[in-house]
């Protein structure tokens, strides 16, 4: 289960419920269900080894 902010209400879903709009919340560890845009963080690195094969974590920004 993950949690999502939908319709301006934060509720536990399974990932392959997310839809295009929901805004999902990301913790240390978690597998991110699709692609999407980072809009707060600090430090945000991930693990693509498994699309791409690169094996160090890549480090990510957030919208401005």
């Amino acid at each position: 289960m993950i949690t999502v902010i939908r319709n301006g209400e934060e509720i536990p879903i399974h990932s392959s419920k997310v839809v295009v709009g929901d805004v999902v919340k990301i913790e240390e560890g978690m597998n991110i269900p699709c692609d999407g845009f980072i809009l707060k963080g600090t430090e945000v690195k991930t693990d693509e080894s498994a699309m791409t094969g690169e094996t160090d974590p890549i480090k990510k920004g957030t919208l401005k």
